[in-house]
């Protein structure tokens, strides 16, 4: 049963007259007879009296003319609501994050995001890299902050921000006094990171920057509990900068020293699925990039 003929009944009533109905449509009269033909043989129903002087709705007709109205109203909710929610500035976006959105370059892209779009809510996920791919791929969320330290083809991304990485150790360490480390200073030290479903990326990446000879220490943990142990002197960590400009009780940060470490991040999402409000989220990322 199509709309437009359910359309043109209503119109026709509403007329008193076919060709009042058709003038007012701008169609022909055979045009909207044959669409009234149509819905009376689909229903097995006679809905309307024609005659000369107009038309006149019969027992059935005058039964479904109101309901069809009523049927009628909510296609045109159903439209006005496709409309809006079609072009993205009504909705739910779905972010997975490695890090806690704290940095400033995150915070601003957020703040002029929220002004813009201010009808689109904001749904964080922290977890780790691979948890990351693996929600974006179940489509829990619809677009991922990561590293891309390990194989991503699978996700579409773009780099988003880096942030210089040092060292956090206790503040009562034997070493708080040095303004920065060296490798061979922390090459006996216990190292905190997080690991989230045994993301080895992570562990290689210590590896990378801080040398072979450190011990990795794995929590399934947010940074704020690495934090936690790392003051209560179970080992060292690293930290971007954003984190050590927040502080944490009972640690300190030091640059480690002869390296210039960084992490990270860009914005990964699936370029086979992409819903009107992660397109424009997308969008805004590209261009806020670009811009800065």
């Amino acid at each position: 049963m199509r709309s437009v003929n359910l359309e043109y009944f209503k119109l026709a009533v509403e007329s008193g007259s076919l060709t009042r109905a058709a003038k007012a449509r701008g169609v022909k009269v055979s045009t909207l007879s044959r669409a009234i033909d149509k819905l009376e043989d689909e229903l097995g129903l006679t809905l309307l009296e024609r005659n000369h002087g107009g038309v006149r709705l019969t027992a059935a007709g005058d039964f479904l003319f109101h309901r069809i109205t009523n049927i009628l109203n909510e296609f045109d909710k159903i439209k006005s609501f496709a409309q809006v929610y079609g072009t993205g500035h009504h909705g739910v976006i779905q972010i997975g994050t490695l890090l806690p959105p704290i940095s400033t370059r995150f915070k601003l892209t957020l703040s002029i995001w929220k002004k813009i779009n201010p009808d689109v809510r904001i749904i964080f996920h922290e977890m780790g890299t691979r948890d990351l791919r693996s929600a974006l791929s179940l489509r829990s969320v619809d677009v991922i902050f990561f590293t891309p330290y390990i194989d991503s083809d699978a996700v579409a991304s773009l780099p988003f921000f880096s942030e210089d990485l040092i060292l956090a150790l206790s503040s009562d360490h034997p070493l708080h006094q040095c303004k920065s480390l060296s490798r061979e200073e922390i090459r006996n030290e216990t190292f905190l990171i997080q690991d989230w479903g045994d993301d080895y990326s992570v562990r290689d990446r210590y590896l990378e920057i801080l040398g072979k000879n450190i011990t990795l220490e794995s929590h399934p943990a947010g940074k704020q509990s690495v934090f936690a142990l790392v003051g209560a002197g179970y080992g060292m960590t690293l930290a971007v900068q954003s984190q050590a400009e927040q502080g944490f009780p009972g640690v300190i940060f030091r640059p480690l020293r002869g390296s210039k470490a960084q992490l990270q991040i860009h914005l990964g999402w699936d370029a086979n699925r992409q819903d009107p409000v992660t397109g424009r989220f997308v969008a805004f990322v590209r261009d806020f990039v670009r811009q800065r």
